[in-house]
């Protein structure tokens, strides 16, 4: 792959990203990856995952610009090999597949070596709506299913961690990392906000936190030293964290809720963007980490 198709595919998401930021209001401020993650996680149907990293905001983007219902995406061989087509006409939505190349070399003193080469590639995947032959029943929305049994799984999801809760009246929410603890308002303080229960936007809450957690020197160890700041690193780490949250709602099927102490870093946010057109991308890669941590955790 070409490095000008590689930078256009990073400038096209990144402009995505730009956009949705840029129509977040800052005075009556809502999370912008909510709207996507109510979609669910976009998910192949031929190998039952769900896509990780950059694919998912991607494919959220793309899903609601194109009005498609369905969060199910796959590749035209793959449709076409379970019999189903791609309709005439229909244009494919761009993903991107990283690979690393490990080579085995030796040194100048005879020892063995391993050089690890990253490689992108890029795919072109169809949504279910776009293809005859193929019936499936779509994931629904979470205010069509069952809320006591998707709190219940929140709140499972949450207990697994073993991370350590600790809940304060108060309107702050926030984790310690010199104690090492989460500090979450109590489940009274929350209230029914528009899109969510008061119940959902605890957790949401809680998921927020737990990707910071995640990132602790003993867990994950983010590095966000590159970031030549504290602003950016502070900021990078929010949107890791928005990230994260963003796909634990989604796949967990909570509403996801808005949070005013992360509003303030839209500007940062745009501002890193159009600087930079792979910014997006770090952040989707390391909430991916976080969420594929968290749910390593579960039973």
């Amino acid at each position: 792959m070409s490095a000008k198709n590689k930078d256009t595919f990073y400038q096209t998401i990144t402009d995505k990203i730009i956009t949705l930021l840029e129509k977040v209001n800052v005075e009556d401020y809502e999370p912008p990856f909510a709207s996507l993650a109510a979609q669910g996680l976009p998910i192949n149907p031929f190998t039952g995952k769900s896509y990780q990293g950059i694919n998912i905001p991607c494919l959220w983007m793309y899903q609601q610009e194109k009005g498609f219902v369905s969060n199910h995406w796959g590749t035209y061989k793959q449709w076409k090999d379970q019999g189903a087509n791609v309709r005439k006409g229909e244009k494919g939505s761009t993903i991107v597949f990283y690979k690393t190349l490990i080579i085995d070399n030796e040194t100048p003193n005879g020892e063995a070596e391993q050089q690890f080469i990253p490689m992108l590639k890029l795919y072109t995947v169809f949504n279910a709506n776009q293809v005859d032959g193929y019936e499936h029943r779509e994931s629904p929305p979470p205010n069509e299913t069952d809320l006591v049994e998707r709190e219940e799984q929140a709140d499972q999801f949450c207990a697994n961690t073993n991370a350590d809760i600790r809940h304060i009246s108060g309107s702050q929410a926030y984790y310690y990392p010199a104690g090492d603890y989460i500090h979450v308002p109590e489940t009274m303080d929350f209230i029914m906000t528009q899109d969510a229960t008061a119940t959902e936007n605890y957790y949401s809450t809680l998921f927020h936190e737990l990707v910071h957690w995640s990132g602790a020197p003993h867990r994950l160890d983010r590095d966000i030293a590159k970031h030549n700041s504290q602003k950016f690193k502070y900021a990078f780490e929010e949107l890791v964290a928005e990230l994260g949250a963003a796909f634990l709602c989604a796949q967990l099927r909570i509403s996801q809720h808005p949070r005013d102490d992360t509003a303030k870093y839209i500007k940062s946010w745009l501002q890193a963007l159009k600087n930079d057109n792979k910014f997006i991308f770090r952040a989707s890669a390391q909430a991916a980490k976080a969420v594929e941590y968290l749910n390593a955790l579960q039973p």
